[in-house]
C-alpha cells in the first residue's frame, strides 16, 4: 500500500468484526510499531495484547463508565448540541456521527478480537504515540481497523491492576487501541484544510498558500 493512502485513509474504525487477527499480520504490525522513534533510542515502551474474552468483558463496563463521565463533563456542551440541534449544521452532524461510533464501541468493546494497550514512562508519550501511530498505519495496510483512545486513563489504577501492571511506577498506561477487521468501508478521513492549521513566523500568522481539497484522493 502506498504510504499516502495509508495516511489519508487511516481513521477511527471503532465498529469491528469479531473475526480473529492472523498471527502473520500481527507480527508485521508490531514489527512496524517497534520502528517508531524514541528518545535516545531507548524504546521505553511496552505493548500488551488482550484477547481473553473474560478480561475484555471486565474492561467494557469500565470503558463505558469513563465515556459517560467525559460526556457529562468536558463534552457536555457537545452532547447538548447533538441532542438539540436540528439545523443540519455539518459540524454538529459530524459530532453526531463520531458520538454514535463512540457509543457503539463503548457497548461492544469486548467483541473486538483484541485490545492493544500501550505503556511507557511517566510523561513519555513522545515515545509511545509515534509507535502507536506506526501500529495504526501498519494495521491499515493489513486491512485492519484501529481507534486510539485514552479514556481508560480516567480509571488508570483500576485498569493497570486488572492487567497485572507492576505497581512500582515503572510503567504507565498511555492508551489503548482495539484491533480488528472493520464493519464499515475505508475512505478519506474528514479533516480541516491543512492551511488552517499552519502558521508561519509567529503564532496566528497564516501561511501564504491554501489547500482547499486533499492533495491525495482514492484511486478507487
Amino acid at each position: 500500500m502506498d504510504v499516502y493512502e495509508a495516511i489519508y485513509t487511516t481513521r477511527a474504525m471503532r465498529r469491528q468484526k469479531p473475526d480473529p487477527v492472523p498471527e502473520d499480520a500481527l507480527k508485521r504490525i508490531f514489527d512496524a510499531a517497534a520502528r517508531g522513534p524514541s528518545s535516545g533510542n531507548l524504546q521505553t515502551i511496552r505493548f500488551l495484547i488482550v484477547s481473553d474474552p473474560e478480561t475484555k468483558a471486565t474492561i467494557q463496563p469500565i470503558y463505558r463508565e469513563c465515556l459517560d463521565k467525559v460526556n457529562a463533563t468536558q463534552y457536555a456542551s457537545v452532547q447538548e448540541k447533538i441532542a438539540d440541534d436540528d439545523t443540519g449544521d455539518p459540524v454538529v452532524q459530524q459530532s453526531r456521527r463520531v458520538d454514535s461510533s463512540a457509543q457503539w464501541f463503548a457497548d461492544n468493546l469486548h467483541h473486538s478480537p483484541m485490545l492493544i494497550f500501550v505503556f511507557g514512562k511517566q510523561g513519555g508519550e513522545t515515545t509511545t504515540f509515534p509507535a502507536l501511530w506506526n501500529l495504526c498505519l501498519a494495521a491499515r495496510a493489513e486491512g485492519l481497523g484501529t481507534a486510539i483512545t485514552t479514556l481508560l486513563k480516567h480509571q488508570k489504577e483500576r485498569v493497570e491492576q486488572l492487567l497485572g501492571v507492576p505497581d512500582d511506577g515503572t510503567w504507565h498506561m498511555h492508551g489503548m487501541v482495539p484491533l480488528g477487521y472493520p464493519r464499515g468501508k475505508w475512505g478519506l478521513a474528514v479533516r480541516k484544510p491543512a492551511h488552517l492549521l499552519v502558521n508561519e513566523g509567529r503564532f496566528g500568522n497564516p501561511v501564504s498558500w491554501e489547500i482547499p481539497e486533499p492533495l491525495w484522493t482514492p484511486p478507487y
